[in-house]
């Protein structure tokens, strides 16, 4: 004769087991898909200029809100930098700011064209991965308020109400080794009317 409260009870215990582990499953799944989702986000090499300021005005207007550099800087930077959002490191990897990486963690290593004692040259450099446009544009904010670790206020002068101000605070305190750098800023938001955006 079989005990059916012996088995009632190991049914019980092994249904009790697959409820837990299908739950512990499903939060596994659901938080993989969370990581993967919030850490891949990717744009279209393909995109238009007009496309790429308006997916980043939003956020320039609102870091010079509230620090007061200028969104057009902002833009003009992440634009020259990226070619519009059109280079690998802006749509497959977030870095809008060609930004090197700090540390050994989310990085890649690509080239880059480097100006060095008058000369353009060709080199292979660590940079910084980001999770979005957004979390790029708030690491180069920081480096603005923050400085280097030699001059924490190398980039004061980028903390302007003019964009001519900010474009040439950037060059003549080394933000980039290209010495036509500010012109080309400057001319972008010229030819773009990023100003708008200030």
């Amino acid at each position: 004769m079989i005990d059916v409260k012996k088995n009632d009870d190991v049914i019980v215990i092994v249904a009790g087991i697959i409820v837990s582990l299908l739950v512990v499953l499903g939060v596994g799944i659901g938080a993989a898909y969370y990581q993967q989702t919030s850490l891949s986000q990717t744009h279209s090499a393909k995109i238009t200029t007009k496309e790429f300021i308006k997916e980043i005005a939003p956020a320039a207007q609102a870091v010079e809100k509230k620090y007061g550099i200028p969104a057009s800087i902002i833009i003009a930077q992440a634009g020259t930098e990226s070619d519009w959002g059109r280079a690998k490191l802006a749509y497959k990897y977030n870095n809008l700011f060609g930004i090197k990486a700090s540390g050994k963690t989310n990085r890649v290593k690509m080239y880059t064209k480097e100006t060095l004692n008058g000369k353009t040259v060709t080199i292979k450099q660590y940079f910084q991965v980001y999770s979005s446009w957004k979390s790029s544009i708030d690491a180069h904010t920081k480096l603005i308020l923050n400085g280097t670790t030699d001059n924490p206020h190398r980039y004061r002068g980028v903390i302007t109400k003019s964009y001519t101000k900010a474009a040439w605070a950037l060059q003549n305190n080394g933000y980039a080794t290209d010495p036509n750098y500010a012109n080309e800023l400057i001319y972008a938001i010229k030819k773009f009317k990023l100003d708008q955006y200030d």
